[in-house]
């Protein structure tokens, strides 16, 4: 019989423990039933937890921007990356945004990362129900529909509105074609920014298309955070796609996942920003292109306490990372998710 492999070599003769329950499938938010870890969800399903993340990200968005005195009334508002185009729509719905936009280079189901299909006005008026048509927005309203998100950054009591007519529609176009909306905006956000190769050009674009002192919101998984190769390129070491190398990476894939390795390989390299880029490349960045920093803000991931173990069993953790990626901090390594506010100077 042959023995269990639990372990791979690296380069340098070291070797780091290899295991897909603990280090991974006991990480991840769990999938629905009868689909494996790495497969996109089923057609019409969508779960009370991704609700309650739309609504914590509206929420977010609304406490952030009033906390630092930005107004809504007037305003235009886009979502890049909108998917399901919810938060935009509910955005629209609850604040005095003029009107709001959506974007997205893909339809519901077009790719692994994309919302399955569903009836997406169905989805808008459940998130009203629960929300109950009450003057305040309150994290209690849907806190019990965060069971896996991260949420140490609670949004305070929000005063919303719901208005009966809105302005939002959706456009099936990429950020680097903002151009065509030929619309200035005031606020814009960004939840996925690690899908992005070339972050000097996007906030290129992002800079045309903003008005004067108009803000960008990033919520963001940085690819050197625990699960920032997302559930399609981790593997069962943990920082794996950190702590190997694009070579180990490879020869560990062959080894492991030889399966869907073509499938891995395209996700790491064309669907995560490649060369990698850290949260100081990004502000560098928006630096260079006019944009100075409002807030950031880091959440540690809800799993905190298991991942800070984790390292600890990776014979020299730092120093590899270090050897790998001089310039990521060990806040980033660490990190959850970011929160960066950013204006147009």
């Amino acid at each position: 019989m042959k023995k269990k492999i639990n372990s791979f070599k690296l380069n340098n003769g070291d070797t780091v423990p290899v295991n897909i329950n603990k280090y991974l499938l006991d990480i991840l938010n769990p999938t629905s039933k009868n689909t494996k870890y790495y497969e996109p969800p089923p057609e019409k399903k969508i779960s009370n937890i991704q609700i309650g993340r739309i609504i914590l990200q509206v929420h977010q968005i609304i406490s952030l921007l009033n906390n630092l005195g930005y107004k809504f009334k007037n305003k235009t508002f886009l979502d890049i990356g909108c998917g399901n185009g919810m938060i935009p729509r509910l955005i629209s719905s609850l604040t005095e945004i003029k009107y709001s936009f959506g974007i997205d280079p893909f339809l519901d189901g077009e790719h692994q990362t994309s919302w399955p299909k569903h009836d997406h006005y169905k989805i808008f008026t459940k998130i009203l129900d629960i929300l109950k048509r009450k003057k305040y927005l309150t994290f209690e309203n849907y806190s019990k529909l965060l069971k896996y998100e991260n949420y140490s950054l609670k949004p305070n009591r929000q005063k919303i509105i719901y208005k009966k007519k809105y302005h939002y529609d959706f456009r099936k176009i990429s950020a680097f074609d903002l151009h065509k909306l030929k619309v200035k905006f005031d606020i814009v956000y960004l939840k996925s920014i690690e899908h992005f190769n070339d972050w000097n050009k996007l906030f290129l674009k992002l800079k045309l298309s903003l008005n004067a002192k108009g803000v960008v919101i990033f919520k963001h998984r940085s690819f050197f955070s625990y699960l920032g190769a997302h559930r399609y390129a981790s593997i069962g070491i943990p920082w794996g796609h950190v702590i190997l190398n694009e070579k180990e990476y490879l020869r560990f894939i062959k080894k492991f996942h030889n399966d869907r390795k073509n499938d891995m390989l395209n996700f790491y390299y064309n669907d995560l920003n490649y060369p990698r880029s850290t949260i100081g490349n990004l502000i560098k960045f928006a630096s260079k292109n006019d944009f100075k920093l409002k807030l950031i803000t880091c959440e540690p991931p809800h799993y905190n306490e298991k991942s800070t173990k984790f390292s600890k069993e990776i014979k020299n953790f730092w120093k590899i990372i270090r050897k790998n990626y001089p310039d990521v901090s060990s806040e980033e390594i660490l990190s959850g998710m970011y929160h960066i506010i950013l204006e147009k100077i």
